[in-house]
């Protein structure tokens, strides 16, 4: 296959996985963006917010849209209001900032973000080629080119996974996830 119909092959297959997840029941996370401390009309103090910019389903290492972009994880953080007793270290009350943030921002308890996530450039070729994140393209003889996952970040090329397998057990994965979670909900 080339490279554009293999790249064209592995969005279709992004998106596949996530309506397969969406038909599933599946919580989509929300893609979001820091919006940093500015001011308004150049005087009215505004805080720094977090900017819902998309949503899709993390899948290992990669997140995938219904629309069949792919994107590199960034920070994970769920809003939530939790508070813990006692002593905290600095990371953790960074951490529970960062919570609180993305309930003053909008988001819902629960929900869950990928906060600074990398778009994946699956319509440019030649970044697809070079690319060194989780998703890459890779010649596969002469005139053949395939999508392949990079599922742990210093893996070398020599472990990249075809996106297809990888995808398909993942799907399977967290289908499995979710009837346990709804076999639990049913009979605690």
């Amino acid at each position: 296959m080339d490279a554009p119909r293999a790249l064209a092959a592995a969005r279709a297959a992004l998106a596949e996985a996530a309506a397969e997840l969406a038909a599933a029941g599946a919580r989509p996370e929300q893609l979001a963006t820091t919006v940093a401390a500015h001011r308004a009309l150049g005087f009215i103090p505004v805080r720094e917010k977090l900017r819902r910019t998309g949503e899709g389903f993390l899948l290992g290492a990669l997140l995938a849209t219904p629309a069949g972009d792919a994107f590199e994880p960034g920070r994970i953080v769920r809003a939530s209001r939790q508070v813990l007793p006692g002593h905290q270290s600095a990371s953790a009350q960074e951490r529970r900032a960062l919570r609180q943030l993305a309930l003053d921002s909008g988001f819902d308890e629960g929900e869950t973000l990928v906060l600074e996530a990398r778009p994946i450039p699956l319509d440019d070729v030649e970044a697809m080629r070079v690319e060194r994140g989780p998703l890459v393209l890779r010649e596969t003889d002469a005139d053949g080119a395939e999508a392949l996952v990079r599922w742990v970040p210093s893996a070398p090329d020599s472990a990249l996974r075809p996106l297809a397998a990888y995808l398909a057990e993942r799907v399977d994965l967290a289908r499995g996830a979710l009837a346990a979670a709804r076999a639990e909900s049913e009979h605690p």
